[in-house]
């Protein structure tokens, strides 16, 4: 009930107690006639429900009929329903546990109308647990101003069709690497693996050479061995957008931004997901982990693809390690000695060094990239920069990814990174440079 038929009970229970106190039939009588009332109510509410129940029809497809873990998949679902006023319905999926929505409504509100009408939702979801799923139906709750109803609707007319939730493969990244102009092509390979990790059914798709042909034969089903074993993890794009001030080139702009599109599509089409940072030298404007939705990701680039106005400056900022390195190299030329006015004067430069590593703090931004690069799993990221302006924050995200073991490969315009890849001291710490295209 709700609260309109619970006033009205409430109502009828003080006539009633009225009644049997002053002994008034009258308060009786109409404590009766609401009471008439509100059953009348309950069974025409009942009768509108079982007619709309009986007018629901639901139609649901796919994006695809078997996906692999961890796949986002568009789902449509049409449903014609008729409501008479002054019923409302709502209308909700039921999802099995074994998918996660990303995105979409899975909810219709319905408008009260005497004709049937079409409404349709769409969602995305990302299976997490491989298996066979069923989408098991619906759930319709109808109400009124004196009662409402809810009813889960799991026949066969509302539910379906069925999804094969595929188990994801083991890779692994082959030794030698060829690149192609601009673009790294990395070949994959299945991985044997040390030892045997489980054993499951077959799904299409598997290798036929994991089968395993004596536990098959027992159980007269096929089963394949899954391998422990290494898996290629994603790479992090690293995009530094330039400087408003910064005199950058709109062509050599537009060129990143293809080669960023292009990379970060490869990554989700050939790893399922793909991580974002994008920079303007200390500044992190956006991070994305793990993203899995191709539409959403190029969304994100179109954005922020353009130069930005940069609030942190770092001015060609020294790091801690180039100071030590510079200390170094004083003390060789002063320990080998040489002209006095040489030695001394290393000596002072020396002592203003080593005073300045003593006030130095570590910069926020290193100390940002440490925690992104920590947050992410990751075995190498690309750095994709128009190499304008202030350039010290591209040194200090190379070192924080050399500390986590992660290879660095930058991307840079054509001609400057044949200037770089060779000369400059702020780049040569990275695994590659090259040009983009």
């Amino acid at each position: 009930m709700r609260r309109c038929a619970q006033g009205l009970s409430l109502v009828i229970i003080v006539l009633v107690s009225c009644a049997y106190i002053l002994d008034d039939m009258a308060l009786l009588l109409a404590a009766g006639t609401l009471l008439a009332a509100l059953l009348g109510q309950y069974l025409l509410f009942d009768y509108r429900f079982r007619g709309i129940v009986t007018s629901v029809a639901v139609e649901r497809s796919l994006e695809r009929s078997q996906v692999r873990k961890g796949t986002t998949l568009r789902v449509a679902t049409t449903v014609t329903v008729t409501v008479p006023p002054p019923m409302h319905a709502q209308i909700t999926e039921k999802l099995s546990p074994q998918v996660v929505v990303q995105d979409g409504d899975t909810t219709l509100l319905i408008e009260p109308d005497r004709n049937p009408r079409t409404y349709q939702f769409r969602y995305r979801i990302t299976p997490v647990v491989h298996g066979k799923m069923r989408f098991s139906g619906i759930t319709l709750s109808v109400q009124n101003a004196f009662f409402s109803h809810a009813i889960d609707l799991l026949a066969d007319p509302f539910s379906g069709p069925d999804l094969l939730i595929q188990p994801l493969g083991l890779f692994e990244p082959s030794g030698k690497r060829s690149t192609t102009e601009s673009r790294e092509v990395e070949k994959l390979k299945v991985v044997s693996g040390f030892g045997i990790r489980a054993l499951r059914e077959y799904y299409a798709g598997d290798d036929l050479r994991r089968i395993d042909w004596k536990l098959s034969a027992k159980h007269n089903k096929l089963y394949v061995r899954e391998y422990t074993g290494m898996i290629s993890l994603p790479p992090l794009l690293i995009i530094d957008l330039p400087w408003r001030a910064a005199p950058c080139s709109d062509a050599d702009l537009d060129r990143m931004a293809s080669a960023v599109a292009g990379q970060a599509e490869h990554a989700i089409r050939s790893y399922q997901y793909v991580s974002l940072l994008i920079i303007s030298g200390a500044n992190i404007l956006f991070f994305s982990g793990e993203e899995k939705d191709l539409q959403r990701c190029m969304s994100v680039l179109r954005e922020w693809m353009h130069p930005v106005e940069r609030v942190i400056h770092q001015y060609h900022s020294r790091d801690r390690a180039d100071i030590r390195e510079d200390v170094r190299h004083l003390e060789t030329i002063i320990m080998q000695g040489g002209e006095p006015g040489s030695i001394a004067f290393s000596g002072t430069l020396r002592k203003q060094y080593l005073s300045m590593m003593m006030h130095m703090q570590t910069p926020a931004f290193t100390g940002q990239i440490a925690r992104t690069l920590s947050s992410v799993a990751i075995d190498e990221c690309y750095l994709f920069s128009l190499g304008c302006g202030d350039e010290s924050h591209i040194r200090q995200i190379i070192r924080q990814a050399k500390i986590a073991k992660i290879l660095v490969h930058i991307r840079l315009p054509g001609a400057r990174a044949a200037s770089v890849a060779s000369a400059d001291r702020i780049y040569r710490a990275a695994d590659t440079v090259e040009a983009f295209a």
